[in-house]
């Protein structure tokens, strides 16, 4: 492999987890050179790989069409680019693939390199069957939050090369109005845990029960589409089809019967835990693990037990 480009997000400053995960990862591809596109700040001279790289950090806020999106392709004319799945990295793979006529594969959650092609297992249909594949070019790739990077995860820390800027080009029509960040909880798209509860919560003054869970846990809280259109919660939290596609660790769903819409949105997560009172709920023919019963009941009696140990 010659050249692999890697989109990577950084959180005050530093690396993500995944990032570093993913570095590592391409790393094990043995390519000839590394190039890191950083969205954020950069405050870090080392990262974890065997070969040493070269970052690119992207200001000026949103990279959203053709027109401001040139410099960037410029910069990685030749490479392979990965990323991590999320609302940002996406539209970015996106709009790169599209700017330049090449392909881009989404919702990969296998992938190896040998004898210069890209062997992929991808997710399809709303991650009710898997599709293998192969690809023999430089193209865009974007991997599946749960994708397991335990394979590659040794290697020791070099320099960094050198760290550059890059720059939106002039023309763009997009421009952004206001920042207004998300906080206090978890990030749902970077949550390993993850509690989501629907309308069997019935009213939204016992969504206290959730996030007394979440909060025993650890854990980022979710809802379904119908809470949302409610109002009984924000819409960031909203999970499904339409609305935050999520790949925890563990995901617990209470109160939710499993209308496919929302199990296309937790469709990645490795273990599903349902609670709910129905015992026919469609949900239970998707979980891992399933509890019959008063979600209002079952949720204090779980956190006070998490609390205990």
């Amino acid at each position: 492999m010659k050249k692999v480009a890697i989109i990577a997000q950084t959180k005050e400053g530093q690396l993500s987890d995944a990032s570093k995960s993913l570095i590592s990862f391409v790393s094990s591809f043995n390519p000839e050179s590394i190039l890191l596109l950083a969205i954020g700040d950069i405050k870090f001279s080392t990262v974890s790989a065997s070969k040493s790289i070269d970052v690119v950090q992207l200001t000026e806020g949103l990279w959203t069409d053709s027109v401001s999106i040139q410099p960037l392709i410029q910069a990685v004319g030749g490479y392979s680019v990965l990323g991590i799945k999320s609302i940002q990295v996406d539209n970015l793979l996106s709009l790169l693939a599209a700017s330049s006529s090449q392909e881009m594969i989404s919702g990969i959650q296998q992938m190896s390199y040998s004898g210069g092609k890209f062997s992929i297992t991808k997710s399809i249909f709303s991650g009710k069957a898997s599709l293998s594949l192969t690809s023999e070019t430089a193209g865009y790739f974007s991997l599946n939050r749960n994708f397991d990077f335990s394979a590659n995860s040794s290697f020791e820390e070099q320099s960094i090369n050198s760290v550059s800027t890059l720059s939106r080009a002039a023309g763009s029509k997009a421009s952004i109005i206001a920042l207004k960040p998300i906080t206090g909880s978890i990030p749902l798209p970077d949550a390993a845990l993850v509690v989501g509860a629907g309308r069997g919560l019935k009213d939204p003054g016992n969504w206290t029960i959730v996030e007394d869970l979440a909060k025993a846990l650890g854990a980022a809280t979710a809802c379904s589409k119908p809470v949302s259109d409610l109002n009984w919660r924000p819409h960031h939290e909203h999970v499904g089809q339409t609305g935050v596609k999520i790949s925890p660790n563990l995901y617990i769903a209470c109160g939710i019967s499993g209308a496919i819409q929302h199990l296309a949105g937790v469709n990645g997560s490795r273990i599903v835990v349902v609670i709910n009172n129905d015992p026919e709920a469609p949900f239970f023919k998707h979980a891992d693990y399933g509890i019959v019963g008063d979600v209002n009941d079952i949720l204090p009696r779980l956190t006070k037990k998490l609390q205990t140990h």
